[in-house]
């Protein structure tokens, strides 16, 4: 008996049978050899016809299921083509964020010295792409303030502005390989330098920008900004408030009568390797840029004076290492001002390898045409050196030295109280 149900269990075609009647052939041939008899094999028969007739009707259901389905799906997606949002118009959401912060440890000369852990910026991104070339653009700054009021014991407090709000719109079709943003924008200078010759934002800022270089404005500003790329010739340019997107509207701007208080500004690049349209990886790729830089702010943040700025650039990057120096002139007015002055900055970055970088800094910085009852600095000096570790895409960790020297005071004292040197740890996140 045993014998005969393993036989049974290895067959696989089905025919029809009745309780005399055999069909299947393999049966018919069991029973030819006697391994069956006629009852035997009509009674196996007729079961594998109940099953087949089983699995007709469960399959039945499920196409009729499917079908089903199939008829709401295609009826809700011709649904949501018919709506004006969705129809062809959305194309893409991104959202990001970069923040860094860290332990720092400062040395002052003059004054107690201090130790903490800081979260410095925060940024949240969302990018709307209306189209493969138009988009939207929202991103908030989020950094520490001290707090201005009386009480010496609050502290910081943590701030958010926005950092950029812009219609980013594509002119190609008027203008060869130009676009335009609106709102409040980038300027023209430090986001170029910040992707091509200087990627240590998180410790500090750019010479132009940084308050121990020539401290001049910051990145983003309300106003309409152009750019033009070509293969061998970038360029940026605009008309701007003038004041920074974190002084935006200030109350005293335009209270000297004048009928124009903006600025305009403008970067043109040579680009000597043909690469001004690419998206420069600089692990990657091998690049040198020559580029000049001009701004003029009319009635500068409130006061009657303008503020003019000059700068040219030069930046070469291999995947093992990069060098980049640039020249500052600032012009604040046109009599004895604290403002006028000029300096330069070098710096260096050394890659051993993908995960692993050694850079440094240098900037000096010196006043123009001091009044004759100035007491303060003359001129500065701001040395940095680190090292960079990339644990992933999303997380790099950079250690460095930040001392910054000043001279030419009346009083040795004021040139020391204004001296320090950072000790920091920074973790840098991106996403």
């Amino acid at each position: 008996m045993k014998g005969k149900l393993a036989v049974v269990a290895l067959l696989g075609v089905v025919g029809l049978s009745n309780a005399e009647v055999v069909e299947n052939p393999i049966l018919k041939k069991l029973v030819e050899k006697g391994i069956l008899t006629q009852q035997e094999a009509a009674a196996i028969d007729e079961q594998l016809a109940k099953e087949e007739a089983e699995r007709a009707r469960y399959q039945a259901e499920i196409d009729k299921v499917a079908m089903e389905t199939k008829e709401k799906l295609d009826k809700m997606d011709k649904k949501f083509k018919d709506m004006p949002e969705l129809k062809g118009k959305f194309k893409k959401l991104e959202i990001s964020g970069w923040g860094f912060g860290g332990y720092t440890y400062e040395d002052k000369k003059v004054g107690q010295d201090t130790g903490n852990f800081e979260i410095r910026r925060f940024y949240f991104k969302v990018k709307y792409g209306l189209n493969d070339k138009d988009y939207i653009r929202f991103t908030t700054d989020t950094s520490g303030m001290n707090r201005d009021d009386t009480d010496k014991k609050a502290g910081q407090q943590y701030v958010t502005k926005i950092k950029y709000a812009y219609l980013h719109k594509d002119i190609s079709s008027l203008i060869p390989n130009t676009s335009f943003d609106i709102g409040i924008v980038h300027t023209p200078w430090i986001g170029f330098e910040e992707k091509t010759g200087w990627f240590y934002r998180a410790i500090e800022r750019v010479f132009y920008e940084a308050p121990n270089g020539a401290f001049v404005l910051p990145s983003a500003d309300a106003g309409l900004n152009f750019v033009t790329k070509t293969p061998y010739i970038t360029a940026e340019y605009g008309i701007y408030n003038g004041e920074g997107y974190d002084r935006l509207n200030r109350a005293d701007k335009g209270s000297f009568g004048h009928a124009f208080n903006n600025m305009v500004a403008a970067r043109v690049t040579y680009h000597i390797m043909g690469d001004g349209k690419k998206k420069i990886d600089p692990f990657k790729d091998t690049y040198a840029n020559l580029s000049a830089y001009v701004h003029s702010s009319a009635n500068h943040r409130g006061s009657d004076k303008n503020l003019d700025v000059y700068l040219v650039h030069g930046v070469y990057n291999h995947p093992n290492f990069l060098v980049a120096g640039q020249y500052v002139k600032k012009v604040y007015g046109t009599k004895d001002t604290d403002g006028s002055g000029n300096g330069y900055s070098l710096n260096f970055e050394i890659r051993p390898n993908k995960e692993w970088a050694v850079f440094g800094r240098y900037d000096h910085f010196k006043l123009d045409n001091l009044p004759s009852n100035w007491t303060n600095w003359k001129e500065r000096d701001q040395y940095i050196f680190g090292v960079k570790y990339v644990m992933s895409k999303h997380i790099n960790w950079i250690a460095n030295i930040q001392t910054v020297d000043y001279s030419g005071a009346k009083n040795n004292l004021d040139n020391k109280k204004n001296e320090f040197t950072k000790y920091m740890l920074t973790a840098e996140l991106t996403w």
